[in-house]
């Protein structure tokens, strides 16, 4: 505690499978005072309470925090006010709160600008790091991310899709995240830029629902799942 304030603690909780939670994790998740979870909207629940359920202290309380799915940012800048303000009460109070999050707090997580807000104003924050999504898609269907001196570049469908023809031609894999929206279109440049050959989809990285698709094109026109992501290698690397 700091100044009787209680920890902020931010915990990646992995993909998806409940055993690939880190020994810190789980040691912090049976001690905590409060656990908050983030979710898209109401009556849509918590992905990652669920992964993180088992190890969560009994009797603990779970506080439910709104991120909506939105880009404008006036929502999003009240929607992380509304968070700060509820789990901020609970620290003033002396309580230590876990913040979840899927994969590892610091990649595409919406705990970045909740420690960013705490860090500013001086509360003792503390981030437990998780395996990320690509990590674990990356182990489940067998394809090594990088070897030797090669060069990774991770970034969301559309940013891709946005960039000129040959922005990420230096990389010899690109992780792609936020697939579903934009897939199709996505396969299409893999095709054009010489990578779909030896591209791989994986589908609810760790849940079991989880899915290995070696041929991208097969799921062309198909409604593909959020929880999404592809690994492209140059051909020439195989």
């Amino acid at each position: 505690m700091q100044g009787g304030r209680g920890v902020f603690y931010g915990i990646g909780v992995g993909p998806g499978d409940p055993e690939l939670l880190t020994v810190k994790a789980t040691r912090i998740l049976a001690q905590v005072d409060l656990v908050a979870v983030p979710v898209c909207g109401e009556d849509t629940g918590s992905l990652a309470e669920k992964i993180a359920a088992p190890y969560i202290r009994p009797g603990c309380p779970v506080l439910e925090v709104t991120f909506p799915m939105t880009r404008e940012q006036a929502v999003l800048d009240e929607a992380w006010q509304e968070a700060r303000s509820g789990i901020q009460q609970k620290l003033d109070s002396g309580q230590s709160v876990a913040f979840l999050t899927l994969g590892d707090p610091m990649l595409y997580s919406t705990y970045i600008y909740l420690y960013r807000q705490f860090v500013e104003v001086g509360y003792n924050v503390q981030t437990v790091p998780g395996i990320s999504a690509f990590g674990a898609a990356a182990s489940a269907a067998g394809v090594p991310l990088v070897i030797g001196s090669e060069k990774m570049a991770i970034l969301p469908g559309e940013i891709l899709l946005e960039s000129k023809p040959d922005a990420y031609e230096v990389f010899e894999t690109l992780v792609i995240f936020k697939v579903a929206r934009t897939y199709d279109r996505l396969v299409e440049l893999l095709a054009a830029g010489g990578r779909l050959k030896n591209s791989v989809l994986v589908i609810s990285c760790g849940l079991p629902e989880e899915q290995v698709v070696a041929d991208l094109q097969s799921l062309v026109g198909k409604k593909i799942p959020y929880f999404s992501l592809i690994i492209a290698r140059k051909e020439s690397n195989q």
